[in-house]
């Protein structure tokens, strides 16, 4: 009788800690939703605009940043920023606006809709104990 007595304190512990773990993934996404406003995301009104970010090391990266209607790659480094190219060519602009629309569908469903799916999962689960 202990062995299953056991068992199902185990479990319970389990399922509470699992429980505990998905509020704050699920307190995370809200407050980085509602609370945490990036510099990288642009609102379509600004007049510059964080394009791609690429990082490279801990402290070195690629930015493509458009300002004013001219696109322009970055390199950033711990001491310093530099200019490496100004995009002029009409073919590279239409290829990043293409690459552009395709990033800004719509893709697979928002991480707070999984989570909540994962949280009603793990409710019937307690529930058919």
């Amino acid at each position: 009788m202990d062995s299953i007595s056991f068992f199902w304190s185990f479990f319970k512990m389990l399922s509470a800690l699992a429980l505990v773990i998905a509020l704050m993934i699920g307190a995370m996404i809200v407050v980085k939703k509602y609370f945490y406003h990036s510099a990288t995301v642009s609102s379509g009104h600004s007049l510059i605009d964080i394009i791609s970010t690429r990082h490279l090391g801990p402290k070195s990266s690629f930015m493509l940043i458009e300002v004013l209607g001219q696109v322009l790659l970055v390199g950033i480094s711990n001491q310093e920023m530099t200019l490496l190219t100004t995009f002029t060519d009409t073919d590279s602009l239409a290829k990043l606006k293409s690459l552009r629309s395709i990033k800004d569908a719509p893709s697979t469903p928002d991480a707070f809709i999984r989570y909540k799916s994962l949280l009603k999962t793990i409710g019937r689960m307690r529930k058919d104990f």
